[in-house]
This record gives structure tokens, sequence and C-alpha cells, in this order.
């Protein structure tokens, strides 16, 4: 009997002795119960323009948070005044955080701007359970390119989850990049959160920091993004697009830079900051004009004429034409009854007249030529040789452009032609099938940044850099700009052909169909383009490069409903 009394005496003196010696367990439950760890939001990266001049920045914002337990407050009606609530919206909003917990911080306003922050804590000075949690929201000190921009909010429990599979922590409150380049570089804008240890008493009110701050964390800022947008060329494409549907793409060809980016109709990105985002996301998601639609990278079009310099680029490499072929005309392509139909022009045409006055007739002729010609074993082979040039080109093809749901367009192959349910069947198409590819109306569709790259690809001759947004980015303020790094690409087009093709442009400006996109001074190369649209009016279509030699700039132009290409379009080129 007394062995057992001491056994079981030794059972527990042991146990005694694990737990406040050997183990920390339970001192660490304690101290998570008197211990609070705050987290500190760094602000965002600031965005700078191609000048090194800031484009958005970040400025500090409050939520007012209360504890239901300790909420005393000496005057309600600072709160209906600051915050611009009912009294029936504050009372609401004290009771579900009483529901939720009543010793618990909650949210009870959000985005509090500093100019109602200082005079609303006067107000509030004998008040108590009330306290202030600093957050940053974006300014944008030029108020365009808001498709380029995005916007951040809240995160969701989706997102919270997906950045925990990723090891990056986010919590309720937190801000995320929604859209645009504020979620494409989401990892490098967010910085890294700081922790604050604040000690708490039994009553769960805080006394003061732990340790003197020992074991707290700063915040790091976020990264900054240097692009290479020229944001008043940005400005006044989107003066130029006003009460326009359409697209303007601009670009450096030299380095692939995106110098303007405009999505008409556009919006403020101010709007979708602070206290009214949630409202303004709401107004522009239920407008029939829809401006939160990125044109420039999703919305498709047939290319119409502009894509005739494709098809003579593939044609003089494949060895189908030469610059001096000629074609008739006549007002139509004659080995297919008159279709498609052209207008009238001097005829026949070597390849450069083609392009100057658009002669559908000539690359109705150069496709089919294309497509039957004896160098090839069968027509699918043919085909496939001129899908290789056109995907060469990046037409139909993710150009991987640094912002997110960028659409591929439609190249289409001869799988697709293959398929009996939707197109022909094997061997039952032919090029007379398919002839509206000649001329850009056929299966093919093109984005605006598709077309503004494919002028960049003639403008460097086949040389380039995949467009892009962000040119250099930088830790701190202290530190220098690091540039990013992107692959120089070629085409298996030789570079003299599309010589012939920038000669053939140049004419057009100077005596074709666009003439008003010509410049005093300034060698313009360009081509229109007339897209058929079976919903209304035509768009108007427009691509060029200027200068001729050593080219600053490679533009597309695309406005719905306007017209012919050389009546909107190249002269909305022209002036930027």
């Amino acid at each position: 009997m007394v062995f057992c009394i001491g056994l079981v005496m030794a059972i527990f003196i042991g146990k005694l002795f694990f737990i406040q010696v050997l183990t920390n367990d339970f001192a660490g439950k304690a101290n998570r119960n008197v211990f609070k760890y705050k987290v500190i939001t760094p602000p965002r990266g600031n965005i700078y323009n191609r000048y090194s001049e800031i484009y958005v920045s970040s400025s500090p914002i409050f939520d007012m948070l209360i504890t239901p337990r300790e909420l005393r407050i000496a005057d309600t009606t600072a709160l209906y005044t600051y915050l611009d609530m009912s009294p029936e919206e504050v009372r609401r909003g004290i009771r579900k955080a009483a529901e939720y917990s009543s010793y618990k911080e909650s949210i009870l306003a959000r985005n509090i701007e500093p100019r109602v922050y200082g005079p609303l804590q006067e107000q509030l000075w004998n008040s108590g359970g009330i306290s202030f949690q600093g957050m940053n929201k974006r300014y944008y000190r030029y108020p365009v390119g808001a498709n380029i921009l995005g916007y951040v909010s809240e995160v969701d429990s989706s997102e919270i989850r997906a950045g925990a599979a990723e090891n990056v922590r986010y919590y309720l409150g937190d801000l995320i990049g929604k859209s645009g380049l504020e979620r494409s570089y989401e990892d490098l804008l967010r910085g890294q959160q700081g922790v604050k240890v604040v000690l708490k008493d039994v009553h769960n009110r805080e006394v003061g920091s732990y340790a003197n701050g020992a074991k707290d964390r700063p915040a790091v800022k976020g990264t900054d993004l240097m692009l290479g947008l020229d944001t008043e060329l940005q400005a006044f494409g989107e003066a130029l697009m006003a009460n326009k549907k359409g697209s303007i793409v601009a670009i450096e060809p030299r380095t692939g830079e995106i110098l303007a980016f405009v999505s008409s109709p556009t919006y403020n990105p101010n709007a979708l900051t602070g206290r009214e985002l949630r409202k303004n996301w709401r107004r522009l998601r239920s407008d029939t004009l829809n401006p939160l639609f990125n044109r420039p990278l999703m919305a498709t079009y047939p290319p119409g004429s502009i894509f005739k310099l494709a098809i003579a680029l593939a044609a003089l490499d494949e060895g189908i034409i030469t610059p001096d072929t000629r074609y008739g005309c006549g007002g139509g392509f004659s080995r297919n009854r008159g279709k498609p139909g052209c207008r009238m022009h001097p005829h026949p045409l070597p390849l450069d007249g083609a392009i100057r006055y658009s002669c559908n007739s000539y690359f109705s002729a150069t496709y089919m030529d294309l497509l039957h010609s004896n160098k090839y074993d069968s027509i699918y082979q043919a085909f496939d040789a001129w899908h290789k040039h056109m995907a060469d080109l990046g037409i139909g093809q993710i150009l991987h452009v640094d912002l997110p749901y960028e659409q591929s367009g439609l190249l289409p192959s001869t799988a697709m032609y293959d398929n009996p349910k939707r197109y022909y069947g094997h061997n039952r198409w032919s090029a007379t099938t398919i002839i509206s590819n000649a001329i850009g109306q056929g299966e093919i569709l093109m984005t605006p940044m598709q077309m503004a790259n494919l002028v960049a690809i003639i403008a460097t001759r086949g040389e380039y850099f995949p467009p892009h947004f962000v040119k250099a980015t930088r830790a701190n303020e202290s530190e220098t700009w690091v540039a990013r790094s992107y692959e120089r690409k070629f085409t298996d087009i030789a570079r003299h052909h599309y010589e012939v093709v920038a000669d053939a442009m140049e004419q057009v400006v100077a005596s074709g169909t666009a003439r008003r996109a010509f410049i005093e001074n300034i060698v313009v190369c360009g081509k229109t383009g007339t897209v058929q649209n079976p919903h209304g009016q035509d768009h108007a279509v427009f691509v060029g490069f200027a200068p001729k030699e050593n080219p600053k700039i490679a533009i597309a132009v695309i406005i719905e409903n306007a017209g012919g290409g050389g009546s909107w379009a190249a002269p909305t080129a022209s002036l930027m």
C-alpha cells in the first residue's frame, strides 16, 4: 500500500517537474494570453513613369476599431458627423462587433481620411474602447492609365488561402492588388509586414510595448517600379479617345517599352481608392460602356487590311512573290468570281502599289498562290508554313505582356478547318474557302496590343523585344534602379523583306490611304484598315511607326464604329 502511494506521488512529482522545468509549453500559452501581436502593414512600392516622376504613391488612411466590452463614447454625434454614418449604421456596427466578441477589436469604420482622422480623435479624447489602425491607400498623381495600374482592395478568403499555399501571409483587412500592374507585381509592391508585440492586462487592455520593442519587427516598404510609360502621352491619348470606344497602343520599338496604352472609355484611377471604392466599383461594373474592360489586351478584332503587311512578309520570305510581282484587279478578285471586291485603282500593280492602294485582289491572289504553290506537297503543308510565319509575328499569340487577363486572339489552324462540326472537314477546304484571311476578314482575330507589336516588329526589321510596362525596379529610394531583363527575339523572315514593306508603308502615308497621318519633316510609315462589323458601322484601324529609320514609336489605333481607317484612326495616330 505504501509502495502504491509512493509510486503515485513519484508520478505526480515527475509530471510537475516535466511541465515546469523541461518544457515551456504552458509558459508559451500563458504568454499568448497576455501578448498581442499587431501586424504593421508596410506602404506599397511607388510606381514611376519613364522620366522618374512619381506616378503612383501611398498615402495614410485609418480604420476605426472598437472593443465592445470597453466601449464608452462621450459624444456619438461626432461619429455620425465625421464618419458620415447614420445612427442606425453605428448601432448595427457595434452590435455586429459584440456578436463577434465583446473583448476583441472589430472594425467599425474603414478608410478614414487624414483630414477626418485628426478632428475625430479630438472629439473622442475622453472615450474608451476605441482605437485606430493605420493603413495605406493608393494616390494617383497622374489620374490616367487606370486599366494599366488596376487597383487594390481587401483580400478575400480565397486570396488568403492562395497566399498561405505560397507561404505568403495575408490577414482579413489587408490590401492586395486586384488587377493591372498592382496584381501582376503584387509580390514586389506589397513589401514585408512588420509586427509590434504589446502587453495586455487581464481585461484585454493594452498596457504597453513588450520588452521595449525588443521583439518587434519593422515593416519593409514595397519595391518601387519604373515604367516605360510616358504619362503625358498617355493623358493626351485618353483625351483624343474621349467619347469614343477603342484603343491606342504605342511602343518604343528599340526596347519594347510601352509608351501609351489607352483603353476607352476609361475612368479616373482615384475612384477606386478609399471609402468610395466599393460604391464606385459597382457603378463602373454596371456601366454599359464597360470602362473596366481592358480593350488593348482583351478586345479582339479582325485586323482588316493591316493584315496585308503580314501576308506580304510571309509571301516574300516563301518566294511566292517578289517586290515586282504584279496582279490585276478591276474591282474584285477575278479568280473567285470577283470576291472579295476592291475599290477601283490603277492596275496591275507591284507589291508597293498594292500596299499603297490596299488592293484586296492582289493579296487574295498572293494568298491563293501561297496555299496552292507547287513548292509544297499539299495545301496542309503550305498552310502550316503560312501559319508559322503568322505566329512568329505574334498574331493570335499570347505576348506575355506584364498585365493579367491577356487574350490570345485567334490564328486558325488546319485542325480547326478540318473540324466538320464547326468548319469544313478534312480535305474539304481550299484557298477560295478561306480567302477572307488574305485581307484580315476571315477567322483571324487580333488584340490591339498584337497589332502594335506587329508594326513594332516591322519597324525593327524583325528584331525586337516583347512589349512590357516595367523597365526597372529598386528596393528603396536610397538605391539605384535595376533594369529588368527581357529576351531579344528574332523572326525567321529575312531583313530585306521588311525593308520592302517599310518602303511601301512610307508611300501609304505620303500618297496612299493614310495621307492624314502625314507629318512634315518626319517620315511616317503606316497602313490603314477598315474592319467590317456585323453589328454596326465599320471599325477604323491604323498601324504605323516613325521615323522610318531608327524609329522611336510604333503605334496601333482602333476606333470602333468610326468607318475607314484613314478618316479617324490615321489622324489620331499622327497626333500621338
